[in-house]
């Protein structure tokens, strides 16, 4: 993954959740990401809450270094179920306005 890609991914969560920070489920299956590209992810809060999904331990590590430095709520899981879960107790998402994001 690519400063690119992660630029292109912000890009379309925002396009589908407007002006609202929404949560995010994502399986992390065989990623191998730039600096650039985690720079790019960790350098604007986009989503409300992150749960990252994964198998593997290069799954686990992957998510590690996304996860380290979030402001938002976040998580690893190894089960989508769970993560769904997880992500419906938390608060509901507030609009990016009244964020100061």
């Amino acid at each position: 993954m690519s400063a690119a890609d992660s630029d292109a991914v912000i890009a379309a969560v925002q396009g589908v959740s407007g002006a609202s920070l929404q949560p995010m489920l994502v399986e992390v299956v065989d990623v191998c990401m730039s600096p650039g590209a985690r720079e790019t992810l960790l350098g604007m809060r986009f989503v409300s809450a992150v749960a990252l999904v994964g198998a593997t331990g290069v799954d686990r590590v992957m998510a590690a270094a996304l996860l380290r430095e979030q402001e938002c709520p976040h998580g690893y899981f190894t089960s989508v179920d769970d993560a769904r879960e997880w992500l419906s107790r938390l608060p509901v998402p507030h609009e990016l306005e009244e964020s100061g994001v």
